[in-house]
């Protein structure tokens, strides 16, 4: 069973992701409102095969939290969620190593096909 984190600053899309994710057969392991709990979740618990990434935040930038996530966890799959379709950000978000994005607003299977693909 695939261990998934999500990170997502809507507690509301957390969670929504995280029942469909669970009802698709995914494990969950913790969920997160931006890199401080994160990095927290990636110190106590046993380490993901995903991070599902937001990359915008109030306070903080999706890139940044990328960027360290790829330097200090470099085997774990990243899947970018965003609502942004730039293509400026997305060439930034494949040079430093993301799996896939998918973007907002998606439906559940969308989510499950490019978690799949990712694991392929």
């Amino acid at each position: 069973m695939k261990k998934i984190i999500i990170v997502d600053d809507s507690a509301v899309l957390r969670v929504s992701i995280k029942q469909a994710l669970e009802s698709f057969n995914y494990e969950v392991i913790g969920t997160a409102s931006g890199s401080k709990e994160l990095f927290k979740l990636l110190e106590n618990s046993s380490k993901p095969d995903l991070i599902l990434l937001d990359m915008f935040y109030p306070d903080e930038n999706g890139i940044d939290i990328l960027k360290k996530l790829k330097k200090d966890f470099p085997l774990i799959k990243i899947l970018v969620v965003t609502a942004m379709n730039e293509e400026s950000l997305n060439k930034q978000i494949k040079q430093l190593g993301a799996d896939d994005t998918l973007y907002k607003p998606f439906d559940m299977d969308d989510l499950t096909f490019a978690i799949r693909k990712i694991f392929l």
